[in-house]
């Protein structure tokens, strides 16, 4: 087949996800402690590119790509604008740092300060998930205790999990104590997507992929016609 036909679908299906990846974003613009999420891209189907000439040796001019793929999605980790709300058990971390909350064997790390109250006393997110003090155990709101606050070296570098949560990479390092860190109460940080430039990007992406379609409709045709040309029938 064509590369035409290659470079063209590709584009396609890298401004498919792009698509999906703002409509996640723009979906959760309420949120709390919701962190963007952007795509990378890599160069895909290499090519060596050399010149030729009768008089001269064959000389290599270097590489040229028919496409791109998706790299990876990666969140914007920016903080978002705090917001009062009055909730009893709204909490909010002014500066960096993350709620840790229980999820089966293992621990997430949030910004999502909306929590609640279980009916045995404990501090539980939206999802019924237990929300862990200094000590990595359940918060019990009878005895007065309060979330605790983890940190990592590099929050760019930790893995997303649904939403609005995250797990430690090896990249990232490992989540340790901020005993310091201010929490507001009352308080929930509230998402980061810039609506306006999410927007822009969505018409953007919507734009592109008709372009990369009307390529792959102009190919097709093309395509067509030097079969039936070359055709001895």
């Amino acid at each position: 087949m064509h590369t035409g036909f290659y470079t063209a679908t590709m584009g396609m299906l890298v401004e498919q996800a792009e698509v999906d990846t703002i409509s996640n974003n723009l979906a959760n613009v309420n949120s709390p402690g919701y962190k963007s999420d952007s795509m990378s891209f890599r160069a895909f189907m290499k090519r060596p590119l050399y010149s030729e000439n009768l008089y001269e040796t064959k000389k290599f001019l270097g590489n040229i790509y028919n496409a791109v793929v998706v790299d990876e999605v990666v969140p914007n980790m920016r903080e978002g604008t705090i917001k009062e709300t009055h909730g009893k058990f709204d909490y909010a971390i002014d500066g960096k740092g993350f709620f840790a909350v229980e999820d089966g064997k293992r621990i997430l790390y949030t910004r999502d300060g909306s929590f609640g109250v279980s009916d045995d006393g404990y501090l539980v997110d939206k999802f019924g998930r237990k929300v862990l003090n200094a000590s990595l155990t359940a918060v019990n709101v009878l005895k007065g205790e309060k979330p605790a606050v983890f940190d990592v070296e590099n929050e760019n570098k930790l893995q997303k999990v649904g939403d609005t949560s995250f797990v430690p990479t090896k990249e990232s390092g490992k989540f340790i104590l901020k005993p310091d860190v201010k929490v507001l109460r009352g308080y929930l940080e509230m998402s980061n997507v810039n609506v306006i430039k999410q927007m822009v990007d969505l018409i953007n992406a919507y734009r592109h992929y008709e372009i990369s379609q009307r390529v792959v409709t102009t190919e097709d045709s093309l395509f067509s016609t030097a079969l039936r040309v070359g055709n001895p029938r």
